[in-house]
């Protein structure tokens, strides 16, 4: 019997690096995680996909998104790492990501304050992917 759950994760050692990375880039002071925190966040994420329903990549990339924003393992920089691991994730599945800069970091914004509800965030995330991305030949 064949497993229809993602096989692709996002680790913490992972994340950790992808923090490491946007604060070299960016700028930002600490470099300190909450372990736990991001932990409970990995765990919390693959849960939006667990029901092998429509859109199951998609819904896997906004969960890591949300969980990130919403379990703040970071000292800074949640909202940035939270963004670039769902597109990551998408970019591992070959999904296209097809949203603008400005409505991205509005709507992170709005749900790093809580003006979004996980539902809207997740719809908003699968309206903006377009499957699997054509090949470059």
């Amino acid at each position: 019997m064949t497993s229809t759950k993602p096989q692709r994760r996002l680790s913490m050692r992972g994340l950790i690096e992808i923090h490491k990375q946007l604060l070299a880039r960016y700028g930002g002071q600490s470099r300190e995680v909450d372990l736990v925190k991001l932990e409970l966040a990995l765990m919390r994420a693959v849960s939006f996909a667990a029901d092998n329903k429509k859109f199951m990549r998609a819904r896997l990339a906004a969960g890591y998104a949300w969980s990130l924003l919403k379990a703040r393992p970071f000292t800074e920089g949640n909202e940035m790492v939270a963004l670039a691991a769902m597109v990551v994730l998408l970019e591992m599945y070959e999904v296209e990501w097809k949203c603008g800069e400005v409505e991205e970091t509005a709507m992170v914004l709005e749900a790093a304050e809580k003006t979004v509800t996980e539902d809207d965030w997740t719809e908003w995330v699968v309206r903006n992917t377009a499957g699997k991305k054509p090949n470059k030949e």
